[in-house]
């Protein structure tokens, strides 16, 4: 069945097609299957509706009817309404030229370092709680005001080095120290660009935490992220030097653009192979980024802990004059055993359920990240109509019962999906909570105003 297909193209299955993509869920209404349009066989993210029986993968794109039920509205002389669902383009990778490695750059880059203690390059770092420690072991330096080959600032720079894996300087990032113009807050030199500490890409197979900017990399080492890197921007990434790690943590932006390149690079480096996480959401607190997140000591590496290992409870850069700027170690959050539900004939709570599934293996809450964003992508509607189906399969279990990890990874997948829906700006959301869908349920908007069909339960 893999194949393409046109914007407005509209499928179909037939039962025994859909027989064969393991369909779970109730056969009289709503069945999740693996989709056979893209070749999916982790995640369920085809959505069947036996009442209508039309189809649509919250995944690729694709969308249609059931044979049967093509057949049956075509007697009943109904016509099939033209599918607003499309499959998201699909981006082509082209490997970037290798940037030219330059000797003089590594030396003026080791000159900046020599002069980093006891700068004012030192003291912004401390301001944003940045032990010197850390910076002197990935290299940062200071670039006093007359010294940098770039735009100069009178306050001088804290200076990055542009790596290879292979560790050549390739360019220098200057960030301006203090309240700068925009203009001259950042200067990369000329020429083509690197990553900051790409050294990191060496660590085989990983886990490799993936960055935006160069203080984002110092806020998560210092948090205690395994090989982090920073490749300047969204559009900075090479496969071809992430070819021997076999596992990305990606902690991009939570603005627009990182969403979208997040999702990007998870569908492009499952496609090869490559195990993907994500921080869970709240990791940056009420900020946008890891840098400053860090800075207001709300970052938090929360549930991807077994992927943080730690020397011991102090973190790997802790000193005496800066443990006040190193995260909780994640051990210390795994001292209380988990509670055991009981035996009891009473029903399961909705509560109790959505607090389950936080429970689930790394690797079900990695899937079901992945759907999350699908889910949001289905609007509104959608999602309450989806509610209304979980609440029903958890209503089903008693209060002693496992948690199915299908329904588990329904349900935490879901759960991302709503606090997407509720903390991100209207404007960033999907066009589905932008314009009307029709439906019966009355309509719901993202923002302050979400409709208390959204809501979970107290």
């Amino acid at each position: 069945m893999a194949g393409s297909w046109g914007e407005l193209e509209n499928l179909t299955l037939t039962e025994l097609e859909l027989a064969r993509c393991e369909p779970v869920g109730d056969e009289r209404k709503t069945q999740r299957a693996y989709c056979p349009f893209h070749g999916s066989d982790r995640q369920r993210s085809l959505r069947v509706n036996r009442e209508t029986g039309r189809f649509n993968c919250f995944a690729c794109g694709a969308w249609g009817y059931l044979d049967d039920a093509r057949e049956r509205r075509r007697a009943d002389g109904v016509g099939l309404r033209i599918g607003t669902h499309t499959r998201p383009p699909q981006r082509v990778y082209t490997p970037k030229p290798e940037p030219e490695t330059k000797p003089e750059l590594a030396t003026l880059m080791a000159s900046y370092r020599a002069a980093l203690p006891g700068s004012p390059g030192e003291a912004y770092l401390r301001e944003r709680h940045i032990p010197l420690q850390l910076a002197q072991a990935v290299g940062v330096g200071f670039a006093a005001p007359g010294t940098w080959p770039g735009r100069d600032w009178h306050r001088g720079r804290v200076v990055f080095p542009h790596t290879t894996p292979s560790g050549d300087v390739v360019n220098l990032y200057g960030r301006a120290v203090g309240d700068a113009p925009k203009k001259l807050k950042h200067d990369h030199l000329k020429g083509a660009k690197g990553y900051f500490h790409a050294e990191a890409l060496r660590a085989g197979d990983g886990p490799a935490t993936i960055c935006e900017g160069a203080f984002d990399a110092l806020a998560l080492m210092a948090a205690g992220a395994p090989n982090v890197v920073a490749i300047f921007g969204v559009n900075g990434w090479r496969w071809e030097w992430a070819k021997n790690v076999g596992e990305l943590i990606l902690a991009l932006d939570t603005d627009a653009t990182g969403a979208t390149e997040l999702r990007e690079l998870a569908r492009e480096a499952r496609l090869r192979g490559k195990g993907v996480a994500y921080l869970e959401p709240g990791a940056y607190g009420s900020e946008k980024d890891a840098s400053a997140a860090w800075q207001a000591g709300e970052l938090r590496l929360g549930e991807w802990e077994p992927l943080f290992p730690v020397s011991d409870d102090t973190g790997p850069y802790r000193t005496d004059e800066a443990s006040h700027s190193v995260a909780e170690s994640p051990q210390a959050r795994r001292d209380e055993p988990e509670p055991t539900p009981g035996p009891s004939s009473a029903p399961m709570s909705w509560s109790d359920a959505l607090e389950r599934c936080e429970r689930l293996a790394l690797e079900t809450k990695m899937l079901a990240y992945e759907m999350s964003y699908g889910y949001l992508d289905g609007g509104p509607a959608w999602m309450a109509s989806l509610k209304r189906e979980l609440r029903g399969e958890v209503a089903q279990l008693d209060a002693g019962d496992e948690l199915p990890d299908e329904l588990g990874k329904t349900l935490f997948a879901w759960k991302n999906a709503d606090y997407l829906a509720r903390n991100r700006e209207p404007s960033d959301l999907p066009e589905s909570w932008k314009t009307p869908t029709p439906s019966s349920e009355p309509p719901m908007h993202a923002g302050d105003g979400v409709a208390q069909a959204m809501l979970p339960d107290a």
